[in-house]
């Protein structure tokens, strides 16, 4: 069974808001990468990830609500 539009967006406002949350987290206690320190290398990816997942499903976000006024 396909998704109605409505309910896809709810579905990546919720996704979306969930890794803003997490991303607020990692960076709360985050002071950039130390060298040869492989606890702030793998924080710095995480932080990079997220960053990335959030950017795609803001482009999703934006293409469906485009769609949705034709």
């Amino acid at each position: 069974m396909e998704k109605s539009k409505e309910e896809k967006l709810k579905e990546l406002h919720e996704k979306r808001d969930e890794a803003i949350q997490k991303l607020e987290e990692l960076h709360k206690n985050f002071r950039g990468v130390h060298h040869e320190d492989s606890a702030s290398e793998i924080k710095y990816t995480q932080i990079m990830v997220l960053e990335s997942f959030v950017e795609s499903l803001n482009a999703e976000i934006k293409s469906l609500e485009s769609n949705n006024g034709n």
